[in-house]
């Protein structure tokens, strides 16, 4: 039956268009097991979910210290006094991490909207929360750490198409949108929905004039981001290449703002057009 299932969401044209596929079908055997090897292996991690918390203060990773020094070069990358002053206005933002991880950009994320004097409320959705690390701890585990270290932050443990919380702001870090990729992180391709998640971003971020931040890591799925946000509603907005420093072969990486609404900055750019 999951054979079955995997093949009718797979065989979809409009869905392996979106994965940059040249051919609807087929699938290749090698994949098919992959998935299902993922499946069964996502199955079990997600019931396993015995967890241990981290005490405040515990030293993090340099790994995780590492991602956070990224996320604040990301975050410099972009003009956002203009874009905060576009959305609906709130006392708190309320602002999403889609595809969270182990919510390590929490503290980048919450230094960066305070420093810009904005009071923010930052969730991490993560499907996978529940996937073992290597101390035995959960990403969960870790999700929970840092909400905590910051001013008000939850961590969730959730597919975020179930959440339904309106947002001001949506990061969605490096989303798969290709199959190899997704199973190359351990995930079974029924949870490859990329057209589904940027249309859900949209419905709760449109009502707030929200903007959906994004990163891609290569041209191909750039490509492919685009098309997808395009199709959901989103309004391309400023664009940015940059390379991660202290990495010795930094490759390049992709940022772009995602807009539910055309930007006051569209409207000049048509009218010079026009003129």
């Amino acid at each position: 039956m999951y054979l079955w299932g995997l093949a009718k969401n797979l065989g979809n044209q409009k869905k392996w268009h979106s994965l940059g596929c040249d051919t609807v079908w087929p699938i290749s055997i090698k994949d098919i097991f992959w998935s299902v090897w993922n499946k069964i292996d996502f199955a079990l991690r997600s019931r396993i979910r015995w967890s241990r918390a981290i005490p405040i203060g515990t030293p993090i990773s340099a790994i995780d210290r590492r991602l956070q020094e990224e996320c604040q070069q990301f975050l410099a990358l972009f003009n956002w006094q203009p874009i905060l002053k576009s959305l609906t206005p709130f006392p708190v933002l309320t602002i999403a991490d889609i595809g969270a991880r182990n919510f390590a950009f929490a503290p980048a994320l919450d230094k960066h909207f305070k420093a810009m004097g904005y009071e923010a409320t930052v969730h991490g959705i993560e499907i996978d929360a529940y996937r073992r690390l290597i101390n035995f701890h959960t990403r969960a585990d870790y999700g929970n750490y840092f909400a905590k270290s910051i001013r008000s932050g939850q961590y969730h443990p959730i597919d975020f198409l179930t959440w339904h919380q309106p947002l001001q702001i949506g990061f969605l870090l490096n989303p798969f949108v290709t199959r190899e990729a997704l199973l190359a992180w351990g995930l079974p391709l029924s949870t490859l929905q990329p057209e589904a998640i940027f249309h859900h971003a949209y419905s709760l971020l449109k009502p707030q004039n929200g903007v959906l931040i994004l990163s891609n890591i290569d041209e191909h799925e750039i490509t492919i981001s685009y098309q997808l946000a395009k199709e959901a509603g989103f309004v391309i907005g400023e664009a940015q290449t940059w390379f991660p420093t202290g990495m010795a072969k930094a490759l390049p990486r992709f940022g772009t703002v995602l807009y539910t609404y055309p930007p006051l900055s569209f409207h000049r750019e048509r009218g010079k057009g026009v003129s």
